[in-house]
């Protein structure tokens, strides 16, 4: 009988130690599963080369992490729709825990004007994270899309191509600001001066109380056929927004004086006659050549193209 009552003790501390192990375990586990994972790999320094259309534009971020960072995708929205472009192993690794990770894109014409482009990483642990981006290409090229119904009830769509002069970098970084914002979308040109000028860019009917800038005179450009020119009040250095586009090359010794050039029509100039000849309420019976057109004449959009 005591025989019997020994094994009884170590059959009994036998299984106290299993439990007990069970219960070290589950506390290891339960402690495990609620530990906050490690973060993925973390980026910074993110970069672009350029923004020109036409150009070479190199994409780069610096990407570090706990564990070695292994490759990277990088993403664009070049063709309109977001998709993978690559996959490259790192190559430049800063140290063990942190690579650059960089690609070069050619910015052409098969591109929006606002390109959307990340890169994605994985560490050792197949744990992502991306550096989702924007960027505004630009140019010295815009593309006016124009509509407005004919007096029989058709719709009438044309396009105006503008060349930017880059030695009016006031007059010229207002109007490339105003094409990346997208705020002359949806405008109209409002004022028709027949054989004179055609007048657009007035974001009042949106709301949109745009700064004046300076006058960048005198002129290196001259107002003739087909030159584009900011409109403003009688004040100086009060132009915004609204810019014209001349229709003669007698328009020089009006305006020179006092209306900065700084852009061409370098195709489209048919549109612009065309929108000169529209049907107009005159501002003044005295002059029945100067007014709005019955039928608005909208400006769908202003974009930069190659």
């Amino acid at each position: 009988m005591p025989h019997k009552r020994g094994n009884s003790h170590t059959l009994r501390n036998a299984l106290i130690g299993v439990v007990l192990l069970l219960v070290i375990i589950s506390v290891i586990v339960f402690a495990y599963q609620m530990k906050p994972p490690s973060e993925p790999p973390k980026y910074s320094g993110i970069s672009t080369t350029s923004s020109n259309y036409g150009s070479s534009c190199t994409f780069s971020a610096l990407w570090s992490a706990d564990a070695n960072v292994s490759g990277y995708i990088f993403g664009s929205n070049n063709t309109g729709t977001f998709v993978n472009d690559t996959w490259t192993p790192f190559s430049d690794f800063v140290n063990q825990t942190a690579a650059y990770s960089t690609t070069t894109k050619t910015l052409n014409d098969t591109i929006d004007n606002a390109v959307s482009w990340a890169f994605w990483c994985n560490d050792t642990k197949n744990r992502w994270t991306s550096a989702l981006q924007n960027l505004f290409v630009e140019s010295d090229n815009v593309l006016l899309t124009i509509s407005w119904e004919n007096p029989v009830g058709n719709i009438i769509t044309g396009n105006i191509t503008i060349q930017l002069f880059e030695d009016m970098p006031i007059t010229t970084g207002n109007f490339k600001n105003l094409v990346r914002t997208g705020d002359f979308d949806g405008t109209i040109f409002h004022r028709v001066v027949r054989d004179f000028v055609i007048q657009g860019g007035d974001l009042t009917s949106k709301g949109i109380n745009w700064p004046t800038i300076a006058d960048e005179l005198p002129n290196k450009h001259s107002n003739v056929r087909g030159s584009v020119a900011m409109a403003k009040t009688s004040a100086a250095n009060s132009a915004t927004t609204q810019f014209f586009i001349d229709l003669n090359d007698t328009n020089a010794g009006t305006l020179d004086s006092n209306y900065s050039v700084f852009g061409a029509v370098t195709s489209g100039m048919d549109i612009a006659d065309a929108i000169s000849k529209v049907p107009i309420t005159p501002t003044a019976a005295s002059n029945p050549n100067d007014g709005s057109p019955i039928s608005p004449v909208t400006l769908i959009s202003a974009r930069f193209i190659s």
